[in-house]
């Protein structure tokens, strides 16, 4: 399990050039205690406005990509919103499993771009991305309570 560190990310922080806000020290020590979940930017900002008093969506926002562009921080868009994530470590290249009833994530130890490179060897590939949805081992009952009774439930599916 590996243990994220506030003053690790404030560092790198100010290594790129951005000062370390109170805002900013604020919006990493919600997402280290959302403990690997991916987080909306507006259930941040709703936080960040109970504890701080007025704070700007757009202010947010800017900060999240900014916290992505320098290596810290995650994005994947689901559920028709974009969602965040702390990286467990900076400036990693992560593949996760997400639960789509909890939110909580899982890091994959492969990058199946290894297995892509051969096929692909006629294109210039600058980035890519590998999410598995599903449910975590403690939702599975609830899950499954939940397609039985939206008759949802499939021969094979047992």
């Amino acid at each position: 399990m590996v243990i994220l560190n506030l003053e690790l990310y404030l560092d790198h922080i100010k290594e790129n050039g951005y000062k370390c806000t109170p805002q900013r020290s604020k919006i990493l020590s919600y997402f280290m205690a959302q403990k690997n979940r991916f987080v909306s930017a507006k259930s941040l900002t709703d936080h960040l406005r109970n504890t701080m008093g007025n704070v700007s969506f757009d202010t947010v926002y800017r900060n999240l990509y900014l916290f992505k562009d320098i290596g810290i921080m995650e994005l994947t868009y689901y559920g028709g919103e974009n969602l965040f994530h702390l990286k467990n470590e900076i400036n990693t290249h992560e593949h996760m499993f997400i639960c789509t009833e909890c939110g909580n994530t899982t890091a994959l130890n492969l990058c199946p771009m290894k297995m892509m490179e051969t096929s692909l060897n006629d294109f210039l590939i600058y980035d890519h991305k590998f999410e598995i949805y599903g449910l975590a081992h403690l939702n599975n009952v609830m899950g499954f309570i939940s397609f039985m009774a939206l008759g949802r439930l499939e021969p094979g599916m047992l």
